[in-house]
């Protein structure tokens, strides 16, 4: 009997042992991810700081050219026989002429830092596209999508959105992505779009953006010229869930009607 009993205590310690390595793998695959999306945003937010510095190289550098060549047009009209003036012409000339080299040298440079920038842009914005398996890729996506609609990139943040609220892999967010897609056209004066996008949030039978769905919805149909639909959305909203933050706002909106 206690050899049975040591038998099934030392089973019982190699299955918890096998089940910590399984649940460090799985941990380490997503911090992984994690890791490779922080990276790729610090490398973007360094070229854009450097591509910002250099603007400001070019610009300066091409205030002292236009500064060069209005003394260069100064010393002409003067110079007359003077030998010294005539050096001077000529140094300045030698001058405009580096600048020249300089200011070309870095539009080249800026150029090859705004197409870096742009790659590594779009290296982020690839963890919102492509096929949602889990749902660390769905949430590391929807970050994406939001912080590109904040940035009011809503073509890009459209893109995003679009995928996600394709993936089956977290239903009850589905209608969140359907949601920021409505806003993206609405951002982008797209009315029609953004109503279809927020009826089709109001369709789910469950959703975290229902409230919010109905005032879009409504906005979108005072955008489109049909004041009395967008009184009758937000009426709906009021009697579905009158004591709500939402309702609150619904009131005001038919205020101003």
């Amino acid at each position: 009997m206690k050899r049975s009993l040591h038998g099934a205590s030392y089973l019982l310690i190699a299955l918890l042992f096998a089940a910590n390595l399984l649940l460090a793998g799985c941990g380490s695959s997503v911090e992984t991810a994690k890791v490779s999306a922080d990276s790729l945003t610090y490398e973007n937010q360094q070229l854009q700081t450097e591509n910002s510095q250099l603007r400001k190289s070019v610009t300066q550098l091409e205030q002292d050219k236009k500064g060069l060549n209005a003394k260069v047009a100064d010393l002409s009209s003067k110079l007359g026989q003077s030998s010294q003036q005539w050096q001077d012409l000529q140094d300045l000339q030698a001058r405009v002429n580096q600048l020249d080299s300089e200011l070309t040298v870095q539009k080249q440079i800026n150029r090859d830092l705004s197409a870096r920038s742009a790659d590594a842009e779009r290296a982020s914005l690839g963890s919102g596209l492509g096929p949602i398996t889990t749902q660390a890729e769905f949430m590391q996506g929807y970050g994406q999508g939001l912080k590109l609609f904040k940035a009011r990139k809503y073509s890009e943040a459209l893109a995003v959105f679009g995928n996600l609220s394709n993936s089956k892999v977290m239903p009850n967010m589905t209608s969140n992505a359907i949601y920021w897609m409505g806003e993206c056209y609405y951002a982008q004066q797209k009315y029609m779009d953004a109503a279809n996008s927020f009826k089709s949030v109001l369709s789910f039978s469950r959703s975290y953006k229902t409230g919010a769905a109905y005032l879009m919805l409504g906005m979108s149909y005072v955008h489109l010229g049909n004041k009395p639909e967008a009184k009758a959305t937000w009426e709906e909203l009021i009697s579905k869930d009158p004591k709500s933050q939402y309702a609150a706002k619904a009131r005001e909106f038919i205020a101003q009607l």
